[in-house]
């Protein structure tokens, strides 16, 4: 969850006997400060912040970025993340499901995992900042063998090399390799970080202002799903190669020596469905949700020439207003190529008051909903009345007509 940072502030909702473990065990620092006698208010906060300013700069430095990373966890998705990971690692404590939800805070949730199971930390972090990154940047394949993937160290080793190979060969960057691989809901994640080139920024050290030579590192996400046969891709700024990266970690992960020409996806929505005023979603009870409303329409007329018509309504107090909109204009035939819907759960939706959620899907196969969470519901959702189609269901279709 994106917010600023503010030290106060975080003085201020983290416990404070947990701030003084953190200073006085894991730092050794402000051993002055009798922690567990403050109180949890505005005034200790800024105590603490007073004595934190006396530290050296660099361990000042070093401290601000480890609460950065805690403060960016402390809420109720990070918390549940810290759970997930809890449950698949391979040393899961039964107990630590229980255990993290002693604490009334999620300041307080993020600062105990942290001092206590740092084991979960990178998985959590991980992967919650995967699933956050927006569909539009992921390029998918889904058409591979359903294989068991190899994920032991020394396959992400063999990996490691590949790709410092592939780097070194065409650009001279990727010194070094390193691939942490974790797994969440029958997905394989390896998060591969390789060394950039080098670069001069601008920077204090101490007092001084100077020039300093680093080696920053750039990343390459690859989540592979065996039941779908699908491997995802995140490769900012390097997506003129995702598809020799698919060839390497099929290579090395999945044994297969030379992958086919990926032909596209294959999934289709099938948008012309929702002008059918009697159209329904069936079995929304199977998912929580109390309604599916239609808020726009897209449609591409017909005719030579290329016309297209929004049509966008509020229908929270007509269900069916897109619909009545739709007769008084008497359009021309037309395709339907993008809808917006609103889906009211009968509950509030995890991490925030509200119960609705609203979503775009465009044709032929675009959807801005993630994969996980409720929004891997709303995608099944999708599938039981027709919407999400392929290609080859599409074809019998036409060839029918």
């Amino acid at each position: 969850m994106a917010r600023a940072y503010s030290p106060i502030t975080f003085f201020q909702r983290v416990p404070k006997p947990l701030l003084g473990r953190y200073f006085h065990q894991k730092q050794e620092v402000l051993l002055e400060v009798a922690f567990d006698e403050l109180e949890e208010t505005r005034k200790s906060a800024e105590l603490i912040f007073k004595a934190f300013t006396t530290l050296p700069d660099e361990k000042q430095v070093e401290i601000e970025a480890e609460f950065q990373d805690i403060d960016s966890m402390a809420f109720q998705g990070g918390v549940k993340a810290l759970i997930e990971e809890a449950t698949e690692h391979p040393h899961f404590n039964a107990g630590f499901p229980e255990a993290i939800n002693q604490h009334d805070s999620d300041h307080g949730k993020a600062m105990w995992t942290f001092l206590e199971h740092r084991e979960y930390w990178a998985g959590a972090t991980s992967i919650l900042y995967a699933e956050n990154i927006a569909d539009a940047y992921w390029k998918k394949r889904n058409d591979l063998p359903h294989v068991t993937p190899l994920v032991e160290p020394e396959d992400a080793k063999r990996l490691e090399k590949a790709l410092i190979r592939y780097f070194r060969t065409r650009e001279g960057r990727g010194r070094h390799c390193q691939i942490d691989v974790f797994r969440r809901r029958e997905k394989e994640y390896f998060f591969a970080y390789l060394t950039d080139f080098g670069k001069s920024e601008l920077e204090f050290e101490g007092t001084a202002f100077n020039p300093r030579a680093r080696t920053p590192a750039f990343e390459i996400i690859f989540v592979y799903t065996q039941s779908e046969g699908s491997l995802d891709i995140y490769a900012p700024r390097n997506t003129k190669y995702v598809t020799d990266l698919q060839q390497e970690f099929a290579d090395r992960i999945l044994n297969l020596d030379e992958l086919d020409e990926f032909a596209g996806d294959d999934l289709i929505y099938n948008l012309n469905a929702l002008t059918d005023r009697d159209f329904v979603f069936k079995g929304l009870e199977d998912f929580d949700i109390e309604a599916v409303n239609i808020r726009l329409l897209r449609l591409s007329l017909f005719g030579k020439s290329k016309r297209v018509v929004t049509l966008e309504v509020d229908p929270k107090h007509n269900p069916k207003a897109v619909y009545d909109l739709m007769g008084k204009l008497k359009l021309p035939p037309f395709n339907v190529t993008q809808a917006e819907m609103i889906v009211t759960f009968r509950t509030p939706i995890p991490g925030s008051r509200t119960k609705d959620r609203k979503f775009k899907i465009s044709y032929p196969n675009w959807c801005n909903l993630r994969h996980h969470g409720r929004d891997e519901l709303l995608r099944k959702m999708l599938t039981r009345p027709g919407i999400e189609e392929t290609k080859t269901d599409t074809t019998e279709a036409d060839s029918a007509a």
